[in-house]
């Protein structure tokens, strides 16, 4: 029997993996930070008997944390696609794309607090008619101003956009082990490759 040659398989630590999507989690942190930076408050006019539940969310504070996180889904794949080259494929997509989520409800949590810091009307010690600026509530429950909504509808954006951008990196490998280099080489040792074949080696091979 002629020896084979087996491809070298890398290893594949866990702690890589869990290392990777606690950084994808921490990116959520971070994406919510600058959410509370860059949103618009919940204004309105003061009315009386007016509580803070009854005011609702408006488009633009959702509509800017929608777009914040689908960019950070799309970071976070980048960053799950490099950083975990071992672990490229299906359990490599699973374990991120649910940090993702998890970040998205942490960058929601964490940006509200900060931006609390901009935002911080007490509607209940304003007078009437005066002009209340308060921070977008982004737990969605009963609605917005522009219909209804689920809690957590906002946390589906970052999982698409990376489930997205890390389909994108699967169709743009060149090998089928998507870089990884886990597949073995099944070919005879002593069977000359492709490349060192000669012209009558490979008349001699079709007359036989």
């Amino acid at each position: 029997m002629s020896d084979r040659v087996s491809g070298r398989r890398p290893a594949r630590s866990v702690a890589t993996l869990l290392t990777v999507t606690a950084a994808v989690i921490v990116l959520g942190a971070v994406a919510g930070a600058i959410w509370a930076l860059v949103t618009p408050p919940t204004t309105g006019v003061v009315l009386k008997g007016l509580t803070r539940d009854d005011i609702s969310t408006e488009f633009g504070g959702v509509g800017a944390f929608a777009l914040i996180m689908f960019i950070y889904g799309g970071v976070a794949a980048l960053v799950a696609w490099a950083a975990a080259r071992p672990w490229r494929g299906v359990t490599g997509f699973l374990v991120p794309a649910v940090g993702t989520v998890g970040g998205s409800a942490i960058g929601a949590q964490f940006g509200m607090w900060l931006a609390g810091f901009r935002f911080d009307d007490d509607i209940a010690g304003l007078p009437l008619e005066s002009v209340y600026r308060v921070v977008p509530d982004l737990w969605l429950d009963g609605g917005t101003r522009a219909g209804h909504s689920a809690p957590w509808t906002l946390l589906i954006c970052a999982p698409f956009a990376f489930a997205l951008i890390y389909l994108v990196c699967v169709l743009s490998s060149r090998t089928a082990d998507l870089g990884v280099g886990d597949l073995d080489d099944d070919h005879p040792a002593d069977d000359p490759t492709g490349s060192d074949l000669t012209s009558a080696d490979a008349a001699s091979r079709t007359r036989l």
